[in-house]
């Protein structure tokens, strides 16, 4: 499983290193196209999230649960 430098991004889950946390919440966007007005409106830019940042804290409140007052 190993990967050339430059050329070839990684394989598998390889893809996902370094394993940390995103620096910022909102996504960046490095570079728009010129904007030419003679064509019609269309996608310029998408906005991406670093996977793994959501954290989910539930309760149940279903007595007989097996997750119930943990």
């Amino acid at each position: 499983m190993s990967h050339r430098k430059f050329e070839h991004p990684r394989h598998g889950s390889l893809g996902f290193l370094p394993r940390k946390r995103a620096a910022r919440h909102r996504g960046k966007v490095k570079a728009f196209p010129k904007d030419d007005p003679s064509k019609p409106c269309r996608l310029t830019a998408f906005l991406g999230y670093k996977a793994g940042m959501t954290h989910i804290v539930r309760e149940v409140e279903k007595p007989g649960s097996s997750e119930f007052n943990l």
